[in-house]
């Protein structure tokens, strides 16, 4: 894993709830996913919140008074110059490169990450971007932790097309 530090900001961001479990093959606009980025083979599930007490330690909010909380698992498929736009995610996710090339995260300081094919990565709820500027399509499997809600929350919140602007044009990316 490579990393690189381009600067810190500053700002205050607006946050936008996606209404859907996932956008699927969304054209490239602010707040969706970017240049053809697909997901596919979504499955959700509920848990206890007393099993976060068996034999894995979960670092995350704990559930409290027998609450619930929910795990989706995909698989995100971003083509070369593809990528999702500036997100945060309401519980940690955890991440895999299967393959292709290497997967660049950006988070809101603009220090970049690089993930090859067979690292894993944990993203917190912190603001982020995923791109992808390899020549190869890369796959990533994905694991979300989210509280349990009705309807269900969504495992990726993005920015609004207006502060996804601003952070794009702070870090010097182009969609």
């Amino acid at each position: 894993m490579k990393s690189r530090k381009l600067g810190k900001i500053g700002i205050a961001v607006t946050v936008a709830v996606a209404g859907s479990l996932f956008v699927v093959a969304a054209p490239a606009v602010a707040g969706t996913l970017l240049g053809g980025a697909t997901v596919t083979n979504p499955a959700r599930g509920t848990m206890d919140g007393s099993v976060i007490d068996g034999p894995v330690k979960l670092i995350m909010p704990r559930p409290r008074n027998g609450e619930q909380f929910d795990i989706v698992a995909a698989y995100v498929n971003i083509p070369p110059g593809g990528g999702i736009d500036w997100h945060t995610h309401p519980g940690p996710t955890f991440g895999i490169v299967t393959g292709g090339g290497a997967l660049t995260i950006l988070n809101d300081e603009c220090v970049a990450k690089v993930h090859e094919t067979g690292d894993a990565f944990v993203e917190g709820t912190a603001i982020h971007t995923a791109r992808n500027y390899s020549n190869a399509p890369v796959t990533v499997r994905v694991t979300f932790f989210l509280p349990h809600t009705s309807p269900p929350t969504p495992p990726t919140v993005f920015l609004t097309p207006a502060d996804d602007d601003v952070m794009d044009a702070y870090c010097g990316l182009v969609d």
